[in-house]
């Protein structure tokens, strides 16, 4: 028996670390999507934020098609689905890559902490989840390192009113996928992960492609653009996404929320190393965010 519960208790450790990894690794890939995303729509002058947006989620379905098989949703269940489509795959994607062509991969980097304020902000008013008073300070902090990081006030002031627009728009994007967890969590509490992700980014899909065609742009891209944006869409969407799931079935929400902050360390390192720069400010800016995103993962649970 003491061996049984040795092996036992050894299994449950590797398990552990394979978790760990999974979400280092995911980590990582999540915050190269700054400064990927920046090189491939500076690679094509002519190359639609929109259409780039297209194309990540078009291919990230693909990915997940043998998953698909294993569909069975149901009634209100569709709808939901639908809702987080739009949200998730839809306007967020197009925001987000609309606002890094409009500011640096340094501060989408930063501003994608901001995506845990905006779950925990969304399950509070949907779900009915309540935090503890350091719950709530720590979501104000990410709010107070975000508002530093937007307004980004060291920059020149030819372009102050672009580097805003762009930092709005990577917060409405952060907005935008941190509503669409919430309303997958309703679905994927009784269903598999992998086959609604497909279906979901299919939607998605389906309804951008005439969003994309309506605003003039096409959906084709460049040929010399095509290897980075295959890259974005199988690492930092695609493969991104079955680390994340795959390591909260290991070691739970909390730790893998903690531990996905380090992505923003990850996209500015990256970013610094291909030349962009790091204000003052920024660092700050980020330094509270973070700060604020592991108090929030180490809070107290949520109550309902």
């Amino acid at each position: 028996m003491p061996h049984l519960e040795c092996r036992g208790v050894l299994v449950r450790a590797s398990e552990k670390l394979v978790g760990y990894a999974a979400i280092l690794s995911g980590a990582f890939l999540f915050g190269i999507w700054a400064t990927g995303g920046t090189f491939a729509l500076r690679s094509d002058p002519n190359l639609s934020p929109l259409t780039l947006a297209w194309f990540v989620q078009a291919v990230s379905a693909v990915a997940f098609s043998p998953f698909l098989r294993r569909i069975q949703l149901r009634g209100r269940q569709w709808a939901y689905t639908v809702g987080a489509a739009l949200l998730g795959a839809v306007l967020a994607p197009s925001m987000y890559f609309t606002g890094l062509g409009l500011t640096t991969p340094v501060n989408a980097a930063l501003l994608s902490n901001t995506e845990a304020l905006f779950t925990v902000v969304f399950a509070l008013v949907f779900l009915r989840e309540r935090l503890s008073w350091r719950g709530y300070l720590a979501a104000a902090s990410i709010l107070v390192g975000a508002v530093i990081v937007t307004l980004d006030l060291e920059r020149p002031g030819s372009d102050v009113a672009s580097t805003l627009l762009g930092n709005v728009l990577l917060v409405l994007a952060a907005a935008g996928w941190g509503a669409a967890n919430t309303v997958s969590r309703v679905v994927t509490d009784r269903h598999d992960i992998p086959s609604y992700i497909c279906i979901q980014l299919s939607i998605g899909t389906l309804i951008l492609t005439p969003v994309v065609l309506l605003s003039g742009a096409r959906l084709s891209i460049g040929a010399g653009t095509i290897p980075l944006a295959l890259f974005l869409a199988l690492t930092s969407s695609a493969l991104f996404t079955y680390l994340f799931y795959f390591a909260m079935r290991r070691i739970g929400a909390l730790q893998v929320g903690a531990i996905l902050s380090t992505s923003a360390a990850f996209g500015v390192s990256v970013a610094v190393a291909f030349g962009f720069p790091l204000t003052a400010l920024q660092a700050l800016g980020g330094a509270v965010m973070a700060l604020g995103v592991v108090a929030l993962y180490r809070s107290p649970s949520p109550k309902s």
